[in-house]
């Protein structure tokens, strides 16, 4: 699976490269602005996408709303990551057409596991 990871803190996107390094079923792609995920959301290629919800413009939800109104990646699980997680809030995300919330910290040692899960339901 295809895997586009967007966090503004290069230490996450560094934590999460060495987390899914060797996972034969996981390509990341990973950036740090939401300027070069639009670029990357346009192009059609992943599967699956992880946004961090608080980044300068374009944020986690602005992610969101292009992954969800571009027609080739609207039915595609969209994990929103966040520190400020909590159940109004993971509600929230999801109305607005996240597949679920990965809340910050998280376990690195998991992350692979929880995509693929979140892929097979997506």
């Amino acid at each position: 699976m295809k895997v586009l990871f967007v966090d503004n803190e290069t230490d996450i996107v560094t934590l999460v490269e060495l987390a899914l390094d060797g996972e034969d079923d996981i390509e990341l792609t990973a950036v740090t602005s939401g300027e070069a995920a639009m670029g990357e959301i346009t192009s059609g290629a992943y599967d699956m996408f992880v946004f961090d919800l608080m980044m300068p413009p374009p944020d986690g939800r602005q992610l969101l709303r292009a992954v969800r109104s571009d027609p080739a990646n609207a039915g595609k699980p969209v994990l929103m990551c966040t520190a400020k997680s909590d159940a109004v809030a993971n509600d929230d995300l999801r109305d607005a057409g996240a597949t679920d919330v990965l809340p910050k910290p998280f376990d690195p040692l998991s992350l692979a596991d929880v995509l693929r899960e979140i892929h097979a339901d997506g």
